[in-house]
């Protein structure tokens, strides 16, 4: 059996059944939520066995250790759900009531920047914000409503997720070849994916197993083993665009960040103005740099011992086009911000060694930096206008798909579509590579770097 009907008889199967839970959740509302909790019990059951099976056919003793750890807890957590199920069953419910009050309060608060920094489309984020706190409060007060809300709502999601992967199962190059642009932008506007909520943990995941990998294997070749090229999506691509997912073992940037390189010039977007900090940093102005790739790539990695993960874009030149007209627009609105080191620079703060985030950027890669006239990205605010954002603006009407997570959109979560839309054919990402203190060279060459 080839791999394409493999793929197709396992994307067929696993959209079938997530639909069909889905299906059986909407029909039966008041009991589908304790087994739910069963199922997912046994599925970590299976999951279990199918990894220690899979022990006597590996090699590597790492590997063997990683995946026997792994069953075992997969185990625990299976135990720990059979223990507490019916403790578990209504807990549930709750989650998701409290995920649906913080979801309404985000964007009340996304509402309230809006409107003060000039966006046009503020009333929506006000009356969504509105209608979802009073849901999420009669949740929280009507355990009836509660239990079957969930239980409805959860599996309309599991049904059209189910549709995803059925389309995703017979998605190939033959398919879209067959398929015109507009059933192609269809096919984007339909995707749903799951609730992104784990994708805030995503970042710190990645960075433990690639600091254990790198540790207990060959490093070059466990790099090598990450990297993927499509070459089917690369097409003749003339200009260098790289979307950066950052990883880092600090506890202040350990959530994950994302950034852009576009030829030559690395963009980042980000509450990188500590004088402007509130809800702990949570949202302040929202500052834009650019500096040079180069030096951006060595200071992250060399001096911020960071690991970036690369995805490249490939856009033809309509596309290219519309992203330099994009980022025209962004420079119509914006206006040049100087940190307190350039300040000092220029005679205008007393000298001395400023330590603020943005200080630091400005002496390890000589960046621009730039604020924001009104608009969205105005205010930086980590649920909503965070980092991820620049990207989604400037790729504005080209044909890079949009995150199907709606809501919040984490590092970890954009991370998890990258990688998606990576191994989906019709999509822009051809590309993954590692820029790592690995893959900058070797102890003396890291030594010369840093001397830079």
């Amino acid at each position: 059996m080839n791999e394409i009907k493999t793929k197709r008889i396992i994307g067929t199967l696993s959209g079938i059944g997530i639909g069909a839970i889905g299906i059986y959740m909407i029909s039966h509302p008041r009991t589908s939520v304790e087994q739910l909790v069963v199922l997912l019990m046994a599925a970590l059951v299976i999951f279990a066995l199918i990894n220690l099976v899979s022990v006597f056919f590996k090699s590597h003793g790492g590997s063997k250790r990683m995946t026997v750890i792994g069953a075992l807890v997969n185990l625990g957590f299976a135990v720990a759900l059979f223990y507490f199920r019916l403790t578990v069953a209504e807990l549930i419910p709750y989650v998701f009531a409290i995920y649906v009050v913080i979801n309404s309060i985000a964007k009340l608060i996304s509402a309230v920047t809006y409107w003060r920094d000039g966006v046009p489309n503020f009333g929506f984020y006000f009356i969504s914000g509105v209608l979802n706190f009073i849901f999420g409060i009669y949740l929280l007060i009507n355990s009836y409503f509660q239990t079957a809300s969930f239980a409805i709502v959860s599996g309309l999601y599991l049904v059209w997720y189910g549709v995803t992967l059925l389309f995703d199962a017979f998605n190939d190059w033959e398919t879209q070849e067959q398929m015109s642009k507009t059933a192609k932008r269809m096919q984007r506007k339909m995707r749903i994916a799951l609730p992104s909520l784990l994708g805030i943990f995503v970042p710190m995941g990645l960075i433990r197993k690639y600091d254990a990998k790198v540790a207990s294997e060959d490093a070059n070749a466990y790099i090598l083993s990450q990297e993927v090229l499509v070459p089917e999506k690369a097409g003749i691509n003339p200009m260098n665009v790289e979307i950066l997912v950052h990883l880092s073992k600090k506890f202040m940037e350990a959530f994950g960040h994302v950034d852009l390189i576009f030829g030559n010039e690395a963009l980042s977007y980000g509450n990188f103005d500590g004088h402007s900090y509130r809800l702990g940093g949570a949202m302040s102005d929202g500052v834009l740099f650019i500096c040079d790739k180069d030096r951006y790539l060595r200071e992250s990695v060399i001096h911020d011992g960071k690991v970036l993960i690369s995805f490249k874009v490939a856009f033809d030149d309509d596309e290219l086009a519309i992203i330099k007209e994009n980022y025209r627009r962004f420079q119509e609105n914006m206006f040049e911000w100087f940190c307190d080191t350039q300040l000092a620079e220029q005679g205008m703060l007393a000298p001395g060694d400023y330590t603020g985030v943005e200080d630091v950027i400005y002496k390890g890669t000589g960046a621009r930096f730039y604020k924001f006239k009104k608009g969205p990205l105005k205010t930086y605010f980590a649920l909503n206008t965070n980092c991820v954002k620049v990207a989604d603006s400037l790729f504005e009407n080209t044909g890079f798909e949009k995150p199907a997570t709606g809501n919040i959109v984490t590092p970890g979560a954009y991370y998890q579509f990258l990688m998606g839309a990576l191994e989906r054919p019709g999509t822009k990402i051809y590309e993954k590579k590692i820029y790592s203190r690995e893959t900058f060279g070797n102890a003396e060459e890291i030594a010369r770097q840093e001397e830079l």
